[in-house]
């Protein structure tokens, strides 16, 4: 396994017009990869400076992952024909920029827009059916462009707090076998399935073969640490079980940094020193507690 960051750590100290540092960054926290959105650059086609970001990322010798969301507007799930096609093309960008980049996978909440403002729609269960199959349809037109690059497209199963189509691995198992391809894959995340799951080792073992990326923070978005909430050893033991062989990255939101952090709901800091050399030390400190529960599989 490898282990990286997510750059939602940063907060607002990321700067996207600076990557050499921010690069510079992850790789003082004894990360192997490190998981960002596709800068604007790739996803507007701009090949040399495409070409010039990614050798930022191999001189320091990082893997990089991409996550992915969409702007105001663009859904796949609510049957608007228009919305959903500048959606479906919208993710075709990302999946080449993210080839070009010299990625193998993206990620997230790549079947709606989020997160999901229920103050202004009531969700029944036809609904739900009803913009998930949505959702799967606009996929299915999305999935040759994906196995044409070689990209993996690793769906987010989240809370029920954020969105609705898929809470659970179960739901995500099913939503990727109606998509029906082999480059559609799971991205599990400790701190959604620490609110829907029951058993959060048995969850991971019903994902076995199907997991593409894996995110970990502790249940309150923090670093991974000893506590009594979350037994990092036996879900390590676990992914060692099933053979997960991919990245353990760190998506943590642990400081109120206004804009930067709305979206993940951090009212407050869970950590006295908000520094950007604090940060990186924290991030150090959780990869090195994940090798030790982890180990090698």
């Amino acid at each position: 396994m490898k282990y990286g960051v997510h750059r939602m750590t940063w907060g607002h100290y990321f700067d996207p017009a600076d990557l050499k540092t921010f690069f510079r960054q992850v790789k003082e926290t004894g990360a192997d990869t490190v998981e960002f959105r596709p800068p604007d650059e790739a996803l507007m086609g701009d090949r040399q400076k495409t070409a010039e970001i990614r050798k930022l990322a191999e001189d320091q010798g990082l893997q990089l992952l991409f996550c992915f969301g969409y702007p105001s507007g663009l859904d796949m799930r609510l049957g608007d024909r228009f919305a959903s096609y500048y959606a479906e093309e919208h993710l075709k960008r990302a999946i080449e920029a993210a080839s070009l980049l010299g990625g193998t996978e993206i990620g997230g909440v790549l079947y709606s827009n989020w997160p999901n403002d229920y103050y202004k729609d009531v969700i029944t269960p036809q609904v739900k059916y009803d913009r998930t199959m949505n959702a799967v349809e606009s996929l299915r037109r999305v999935m040759p462009t994906a196995e044409d690059y070689n990209i993996v497209i690793n769906l987010e199963i989240l809370n029920r707090f954020e969105n609705y189509i898929i809470n659970t691995v179960e739901e995500g198992l099913a939503f990727r076998e109606l998509v029906g391809s082999d480059h559609c894959q799971l991205l599990l995340d400790i701190f959604h399935l620490s609110i829907e799951e029951d058993d959060l080792c048995a969850a991971i073992r019903r994902a076995k073969g199907h997991i593409g990326q894996f995110h970990v923070s502790e249940p309150n978005r923090g670093i991974p640490f000893h506590n009594t909430r979350v037994n990092w050893h036996d879900i390590g033991e676990t992914l060692k079980e099933i053979g997960y062989d991919n990245t353990i990255t760190m998506e943590c939101v642990f400081t109120f940094d206004d804009m930067a952090t709305y979206n993940f709901r951090m009212w407050r800091n869970l950590v006295e020193d908000t520094s950007m050399e604090n940060r990186i030390a924290c991030m150090k400190q959780g990869i090195a507690f994940l090798k030790e529960q982890f180990g090698t599989p």
